[in-house]
């Protein structure tokens, strides 16, 4: 069977009149009634700020590819890397989940013979697509650890077209209303000794920092766990790392961040960021989500990451009482920080594969 694939127009706001804001808005509904189950519930953004997330930047444009008007059915997402990694295409497969196995799988063929058409029309030689996967499965990762089944649709369709599973993240989420987070951070505190003292903000980075924290983000490029995934490290500029805090917090999103100060040389010796979207589930269950990581090599050893992530708890507390829980992805094979997640009281919901096919130049 041919599906029609047309691709997405988006709108200048969410509540747009007309064809495009309706497509666009059946479109994000399409995304949040699949990726809810698939993530039990900790993706769910407003369309206002899945209209933020979707537009494209100078660091990688964004094409949406649609099956079904006026009623959406699937729809791929594919990331199109314009600084590093410009011959890889990033593609993720939406497809309706009430829809039987046998169609699915038909529109993730569909989908995936798009995206692959796209990237040799670009130029593109590698590509990496995602799946739902598990902790083990019938096909285990390159790193060793997770695995996916190949009866499900979306990766039994990057299978047949030739695609290694590389990388397989949990997906894991804290409830902080469970957790005695001022105790554990002064024993926290207690541990990373006297020579670390933590600063903390909301929004852009201040003005003294920013040298450092664009030094932090190129580390997390190359320190954090890829598996057999062909990314380049990153080189961020001030504009870089003004157009990320712009777009991180469009929408109405609000970025936290927390570093660890080394005070003997004034170094940061790491990071770690959560972003904070609208109350949409009411009730105190909504999910802030988790951000970026890093304790850098010569400041490793003392404990770091365990103090900034609950430091950035505490803040999350105090200041967003709507998002009593946050979400956090991970590679499997980073034991270390799954470990601290794990100590901290982050517990696993999903795994999500990711794919790569290389093809000759």
């Amino acid at each position: 069977m041919r599906h029609d694939i047309r691709t997405l127009t988006l709108p200048a706001r969410a509540d747009e009149a007309g064809g495009d804001g309706e497509r666009f808005r059946a479109v994000a509904a399409l995304v949040e009634r699949t990726y809810g189950p698939r993530f039990a519930g900790t993706s769910a953004v407003t369309p206002v700020e899945q209209l933020a997330i979707w537009q494209p930047s100078s660091v990688d444009d964004h094409v949406l590819r649609v099956v079904g008007d006026p009623v959406p059915v699937a729809l791929s997402t594919i990331w199109l890397p314009l600084q590093e990694s410009t011959d890889l295409l990033d593609v993720g497969l939406v497809i309706d989940p009430a829809l039987p196995g046998h169609e699915r799988r038909a529109l993730a063929d569909a989908l995936m013979d798009d995206a692959v058409a796209m990237a040799a029309a670009l130029g593109r030689t590698t590509i990496v697509g995602g799946s739902p996967a598990a902790a083990t499965g019938t096909v285990m990762a390159s790193t060793g650890f997770g695995g996916a089944e190949p009866d499900d649709p979306e990766a039994g369709a990057l299978i047949e077209r030739g695609f290694s599973l590389e990388q397989v993240f949990r997906v894991s989420v804290a409830d902080i209303r469970e957790l005695d987070l001022d105790a554990r951070l002064a024993a926290a505190r207690e541990r990373s000794g006297p020579d670390y003292e933590l600063l903390a903000w909301e929004g852009p980075t201040p003005a003294e920092h920013r040298d450092a924290m664009r030094g932090l983000h190129e580390r997390m490029s190359i320190d954090a766990p890829i598996g057999g995934l062909a990314l380049e490290p990153e080189t961020w500029s001030e504009e870089r790392l003004a157009e990320f805090e712009r777009t991180t917090t469009a929408g109405g999103r609000v970025l936290r961040t927390v570093v660890a100060r080394h005070r003997p040389t004034g170094e940061l010796a790491g990071f770690t960021s959560l972003y904070v979207g609208a109350a949409l589930l009411g009730d105190g269950q909504d999910v802030a989500r988790q951000h970026d990581t890093l304790v850098v090599g010569p400041h490793r050893g003392h404990a770091l990451g365990m103090l900034l992530k609950l430091a950035n708890l505490v803040e999350l507390r105090d200041h967003h009482p709507t998002h009593p829980r946050i979400a956090t992805w991970n590679a499997e094979e980073n034991r270390h920080m799954l470990a601290v997640n794990e100590a901290t009281g982050f517990v696993a919901v999903a795994h999500e594969g990711a794919w790569q096919r290389k093809d000759d130049a």
